[in-house]
């Protein structure tokens, strides 16, 4: 996907990310945990597709989400994410 660079000249990417499992926490409380080997690269998560984001973890090529509600993702599906990558 394409790269852009900001007015921090920063180089801001969209990638999409694997959902690999969708885990009620409480009442109106989701986490998804997502996969992707381009998390890897990234130097922040700026953010991603699923509704009601509040928090992210990352370890990796793996990043868990925590969402208020339903964050509208299934296991399996592909969502986007924007990440900002090193300047070179």
């Amino acid at each position: 996907m394409a790269a852009i660079r900001d007015e921090q000249n920063q180089v801001k990417q969209a990638i999409l990310a694997m959902v690999v499992s969708v885990e009620k926490k409480c009442f109106n409380s989701f986490l998804v945990r997502l996969e992707s080997e381009e998390l890897r690269k990234s130097t922040e998560v700026v953010s991603t597709g699923l509704n009601g984001e509040q928090t992210r973890t990352n370890a990796e090529s793996s990043m868990g989400v925590t969402c208020e509600g339903d964050p509208g993702a299934k296991a399996g599906d592909k969502v986007p994410i924007i990440i900002n990558l090193p300047v070179r």
